[in-house]
């Protein structure tokens, strides 16, 4: 079933501010809690990473809830609607913080982000696998759906150079502070236009769900396997992002305008080859596709120390070098996760589409926490202080420059082995789509 570029594109809208609630959060806000608000930066670290540990379990028993709701609305609607005012109210408590802050508010205002974040992502992307029962048509679908939230990274990453070239000021709050009001009025405005034009696909099974199903799914071996995989490839993004801004201020010299600028190249680039992917995927397989993007991007990502000081042209084409494979993993394997879940739906005569990608979701988000937790508290046994900048010690520059370059590499080889050898390609989805239309 192929579905209308209209429904699509409502579809994907909530995805433009959702989006602005991942990797963003990740660059923009941890420096900006240690700098301009003054916290401590292992402080930081600690607090980003525990909300996280917090957030996760919270995940599978959304998925669960969600897979048990049966309204008329559907099952998807409310959720990503309870979802939204959650982000809302916790974008307005985290992003318009001011000096002097404490640490329990600022784990309190980033909790309630993380929650609505949850609910409306676990619910919006089970929403996107049930669109369609054919395995090339999810790729299409998910690969819309990365495009946009790579467009909403996009857009939101653009917004505090332009707020604060409009305010006169190179005030970093100014910038922070517009992300959020962005984040504000965008979301209620695309949840809207989804709620009201995605149709919700009758259920394809039934079946009784129980809180054991959440510890359930994890005995899973390819569920575990595709997490493992999503995990680490993550873990490779999550970690240079949340590094990146130091790397080419302090370790390139670049000013805070060019180092965030150069976000927009990378995001850009995978904004355009999405596409290709899904044409790769479409001719050789999904997991062939992931795989070969995660050996291409652990290549370039080792190839970003030879970026020179002051050199913005050869940075901002090494960043878009590198933004075009990483854009591949993380919507193929949500398209894949769609026919897994279809498989286990075929065997087991349950539907827990939400739930599979609540476990995803859960991944996703120590994606992003763990570099943040782990990354600063290494800087910090280092030495590094990011106040500091580029008056920093030799050694404490070196030090960021090897964790900004190898370990994604490494992180991306360890997923490309976990993800090879993929078992479901298109000619089994094909025969799990025609047991289930039985």
């Amino acid at each position: 079933m192929r579905v209308k570029n209209g429904t699509l594109a409502a579809f994907v809208a909530p995805c433009l501010p959702i989006a602005a609630v991942g990797l963003p959060v990740v660059v923009y806000l941890p420096p900006y809690y240690a700098g301009t608000l003054g916290l401590d930066i292992a402080v930081v670290g600690l607090l980003f990473f525990l909300v996280r540990i917090i957030d996760v379990p919270m995940d599978p028993i959304i998925g669960h809830l969600v897979d048990r709701t049966h309204s008329r609305f559907g099952r998807f609607r409310p959720w990503l609607v309870i979802g939204a005012a959650m982000m809302m109210a916790g974008v307005y408590a985290v992003f318009m913080a001011l000096p002097g802050l404490g640490p329990p508010r600022a784990l309190a205002g980033l909790l309630l982000m993380y929650l609505g974040f949850s609910a409306a992502l676990v619910s919006h992307t089970a929403w996107g696998a049930v669109l369609s029962d054919n395995y090339h048509e999810r790729s299409r679908i998910f690969g819309a759906w990365q495009m946009t939230n790579l467009a909403g990274l996009f857009l939101i990453l653009a917004v505090p150079p332009a707020a604060q070239a409009l305010a006169g000021s190179k005030d970093a709050a100014v910038g922070v502070q517009a992300m959020g009001w962005t984040i504000i009025i965008a979301l209620p405005l695309a949840v809207l236009w989804n709620v009201m034009r995605v149709p919700e696909p009758d259920r394809i099974a039934g079946g009784h769900h129980r809180i054991g199903d959440i510890l359930g799914v994890m005995r899973l071996p390819l569920l575990r396997r595709l997490l493992l995989a999503d995990l680490l490839s993550s873990l490779a993004p999550g970690l240079s992002g949340a590094l990146l801004l130091f790397f080419f201020e302090a370790a390139r010299g670049y000013p805070p305008a060019q180092a965030s600028t150069l976000l927009l190249f990378y995001f850009a680039a995978g904004l355009v080859s999405a596409p290709l992917w899904v044409r790769i995927a479409r001719r050789h397989s999904k997991h062939r596709a992931i795989t070969w993007a995660l050996l291409i991007y652990a290549a370039l990502q080792t190839a970003t120390m030879l970026i020179p000081r002051e050199q913005f042209a050869l940075a901002a084409l090494g960043m878009a070098l590198a933004g075009i494979p990483a854009v591949a993993p993380a919507f193929l394997m949500r398209s894949m996760l769609a026919d897994l879940s279809e498989a286990e739906t075929v065997r087991t005569g349950q539907d827990r589409t939400a739930l599979f990608y609540a476990a995803l979701v859960a991944v996703q988000k120590l994606g992003y926490a763990i570099p943040v937790g782990a990354s600063y508290a290494i800087l910090g046994l280092i030495g590094f202080d990011p106040q500091r900048g580029q008056a920093n010690t030799p050694a404490a520059i070196d030090g960021l420059v090897a964790l900004f370059v190898f370990p994604p590499a490494l992180l991306a080889l360890g997923a490309a082995a976990v993800i090879r050898g993929w078992p479901i390609d298109a000619a089994s989805q094909a025969r799990n789509a025609a047991a289930l239309a039985r």
